[in-house]
């Protein structure tokens, strides 16, 4: 599941990059779904970590 997890994180990392190549409007609303994303991905097996100590 963390390697499946880390493959999410760099699909959205390279995903949000190739966007802020096309217009701008679409580059904001892309990168803070693509942000929100990350963190999402990320701070879940954070908090459950935190929350089994």
């Amino acid at each position: 599941m963390n390697t499946l997890r880390l493959a999410g994180v760099l699909l959205f990392a390279f995903m949000g990059v190739a966007v802020d190549f096309s217009s701008y409007l679409l580059s904001v609303i892309s990168d803070a779904l693509f942000i929100s994303a990350l963190v999402f991905i990320v701070w879940s097996p954070l908090m459950t970590g935190v929350e089994k100590k």
